[in-house]
C-alpha cells in the first residue's frame, strides 16, 4: 500500500539499455514541457504492413509513449487510411493526405491469393490550437537496402516528432531573406523550397540593390540598408548571374561580421541544360571572376574552382527512350555524422564545380557533400557533349575521391575589408571579423530550384514541383532536406539538431536461422512460461515446507 501511496506522486523510468533508446534528449523534454494544450498526432501508419514497417510502427508507439508520459496534454491515435472498402472514398482519402503534404510509398502485401499492391503513408499529422504539422517517418535513402532505411528512420524519430513540437509551439519564427538584384533564382524556382520553409521560418525576398530613401535628403540611407539586412537571421544567395559592385559585397560581408548566418550556391562556371536543346554540345565557361564573390568567399576559407565535377556515380537523364546516367549530374550519398548531412536521401547537383578549402585562422571548415571515389575534374574552358551520354564511361579515367561540392564554415570569419578601404565611410565603423558566424557555400547555383510541371496531366502546367524530384525519371532527391536541415543548424537555439547524430541500434532477427528453427523457438515460447511457472511454484512449495517442518526446539 505504501508503495502504491508513493507511485501517485513519483513517477519513475528506468532506461538500462546499452544505447539509452529510452531516454529522451534534453531539447526533446524542453519542448514536450512547452505543450500546455491538447496536442493530437495522428499517425497513418497502421495495417497488415511487412515487419519493417511494422517496426517502425510500434517504435514509433514507444516514442509517444515517452511523449505522452512526460506530458498527458500529447496523445496520439493511429489510422488506416486503407481500411475504408469503398475504392473511391479510399482515393479520396489518399488524395486529401497528398495534399496534407504526406508522401505515398507503394509496397506488396502477400495474401492467400497472391501479392497486393497498396500504398502506404509512412507520416503523421500533428494539430496544436488551431495548427497544423505534417511529418514523414520515414526516410527515404536513395541504393539503400529496405532495412538500413528503416533502421535510419527509426534513429531518426526522435528528431521528427521533437522538430514537429518545435514548430507548433514556437513563439518566435526566425526570419529568412532571399537575396535579389543579381539575377537570382525567381519566386517560380523556389517557390517548393520557400513553401517547406515557410512552416517554421518567415521567408522574405530582399533587393540588395533597391535601397530606401532619407526623407530628410532624399538620397538613399546606406544606415538604414545595413540594420534592414542585419534584421534577417538568415540570408540566401541562389545562382547570382550578375555581377557584384563593391558595395555589394560590402553590405554582405558586414551582415556576416555581426555574427550574420548565410546560404550562398552559386555557379562558378556557364553550363545550362539548356543550351542542348538547341545543339548537342556547347562551351562550359568560367563566369566566377565576373560575379565578383571568388575572392571574398577565398578570404572567408573556401575557395570555389572552376573545374567541372564529373562522376561515375550520378543521375539520369531520359532521352525518351531510357534513363541513362550522365556523369555531369553527380549525386551525393552523404556518409557525414553532422547533423545537416546524417540519415540524408542522395542529394542531386547539375554541372557541379569543386571547393577547397585555405587557410583562414580560428575558422572550423566542415566538408558536408563530397564525391564517389569514382570521380574526375574537367577544366574549363571545356565542351560539354550529348556524346558522353551515350558513351560508357572508362573507370580508370575516374580515380579521384571526395571532392567537396557542399562546404561549411563556422566562427571568426576574418572581413573581407579588414585590409581594404571600404566602399563606404559615412556608415559606422566596419567590423573586421565575426565571432560566430556561420556560411554555408554549395557549388551549385540551382541547388534549390524546384522543375516545374512538363509531364503530369493532373497539374498545371509549369506549376511548381516538389525540391529534389526529376519529373523526367521518377526519382526523388534529398536535396530539400538537406537544405532545411541546414536551417536547423544554423539558427536552431534549442541544440534540437544535434539529436539527429543519435545512434539506435536495432537488434534484428537472423532471418535464416530462426526460420530454420522455428518450430523449436514457437514451442520454447509456449511452454517456457508454463514451466517456469511450474518450476518456481514447486521450488516455492519445497522452502516454505521445509520452513515450516523444522523440529523445534526445547528451552
Amino acid at each position: 500500500m505504501a508503495a502504491m501511496g508513493i507511485s501517485r506522486f513519483a513517477f519513475l523510468r528506468f532506461d538500462l539499455t546499452e544505447d539509452q533508446r529510452f531516454s529522451l534528449n534534453e531539447s526533446t523534454l524542453s519542448l514536450i514541457d512547452q505543450v500546455e494544450d491538447p496536442m493530437l498526432i495522428t499517425l497513418y501508419l497502421d495495417g497488415d504492413f511487412p515487419s519493417g514497417f511494422q517496426r517502425l510502427r510500434e517504435e514509433t508507439r514507444r516514442m509517444l509513449d515517452e511523449f505522452r508520459a512526460r506530458n498527458g496534454n500529447i496523445q496520439y491515435v493511429f489510422i488506416n487510411p486503407s481500411e475504408n472498402p469503398d475504392p473511391q472514398a479510399r482515393r479520396d482519402t489518399y488524395q486529401q493526405l497528398k495534399n496534407a503534404g504526406l508522401n505515398a510509398v507503394q509496397i506488396e502485401v502477400e495474401e492467400a491469393d497472391g501479392v497486393r499492391q497498396q500504398q502506404v503513408f509512412p507520416g503523421a499529422i500533428a494539430t496544436y490550437r488551431e495548427r497544423e504539422w505534417s511529418l514523414s517517418l520515414l526516410l527515404e535513402q536513395f541504393a539503400t537496402a529496405p532495412e538500413a532505411q528503416i533502421n535510419a528512420s527509426i534513429q531518426n524519430l526522435e528528431y521528427t516528432l521533437a522538430s514537429a513540437l518545435k514548430g507548433l509551439t514556437s513563439t518566435h519564427r526566425p526570419t529568412l531573406a532571399i537575396l535579389e538584384g543579381h539575377g537570382e533564382l525567381n519566386a517560380i524556382e523556389t517557390a517548393s523550397w520557400e513553401m517547406s520553409a515557410a512552416k517554421a521560418y518567415d521567408v522574405e525576398r530582399f533587393n540588395l540593390r533597391e535601397f530606401p530613401l532619407d526623407t530628410l535628403l532624399g538620397q538613399p540611407d546606406l544606415s538604414l540598408q545595413v540594420r534592414r539586412l542585419n534584421s534577417y537571421d538568415l540570408i540566401v544567395l541562389a545562382k547570382p548571374r550578375a555581377s557584384f559592385s563593391d558595395l555589394d559585397r560590402w553590405l554582405i560581408d558586414q551582415y556576416l561580421m555581426n555574427n550574420g548566418r548565410a546560404i550562398v550556391m552559386l555557379d562558378a562556371v556557364y553550363a545550362e541544360m539548356d543550351s542542348l536543346s538547341y545543339a548537342p554540345e556547347f562551351l562550359a565557361y568560367p563566369i566566377l571572376d565576373a560575379l565578383g564573390l571568388g575572392d571574398q568567399l577565398f578570404s572567408y576559407g573556401a575557395r570555389v574552382t572552376t573545374t567541372l565535377l564529373q562522376d561515375m556515380v550520378c543521375a539520369g537523364v531520359n532521352d525518351r527512350r531510357s534513363v541513362r546516367p550522365w556523369v555531369y549530374f553527380p549525386l551525393f550519398l552523404p556518409q557525414t555524422e553532422h547533423p545537416i548531412a546524417r540519415n540524408l536521401n542522395a542529394v542531386r547537383m547539375e554541372f557541379a564545380t569543386t571547393l577547397d578549402t585555405v587557410r583562414a585562422p580560428g575558422v572550423k571548415k566542415t566538408p558536408l557533400l563530397m564525391s564517389s571515389p569514382y570521380a574526375r575534374r574537367q577544366a574549363t574552358p571545356g565542351s560539354v557533349s550529348l556524346a558522353t551520354l551515350y558513351a560508357e564511361p572508362n573507370p580508370a579515367d575516374f580515380r579521384e575521391k571526395n571532392l567537396t561540392t557542399a562546404l561549411l564554415l563556422e566562427g571568426p570569419l576574418p572581413s573581407f575589408y579588414a585590409h581594404r578601404i571600404s566602399p563606404k565611410t559615412d556608415v559606422a565603423a566596419p567590423k573586421s571579423a565575426a565571432s560566430d558566424a556561420k556560411l554555408l557555400v554549395i557549388s551549385d547555383g540551382d541547388f534549390m530550384k524546384n522543375q516545374r510541371n512538363v509531364v503530369r496531366a493532373d497539374l498545371p502546367r509549369g506549376a511548381p514541383l516538389p525540391l529534389g524530384f526529376d519529373q523526367f525519371t521518377g526519382q526523388q532527391f534529398g536535396n530539400a532536406d538537406f537544405l532545411l536541415n541546414a536551417l536547423e543548424y544554423m539558427l536552431d537555439g534549442t541544440s534540437l539538431i544535434a539529436v539527429r547524430g543519435r545512434d539506435v541500434t536495432l537488434r534484428l532477427l537472423d532471418s535464416p536461422r530462426a526460420n530454420k528453427n522455428r518450430a523449436l523457438w514457437q514451442w520454447g515460447n509456449a511452454l517456457g512460461p508454463i514451466l517456469l511457472t511450474f518450476l518456481a511454484g514447486f521450488t516455492y512449495r519445497r522452502l516454505r515446507r521445509r520452513h515450516f517442518t523444522k523440529p523445534s526446539h526445547a528451552l
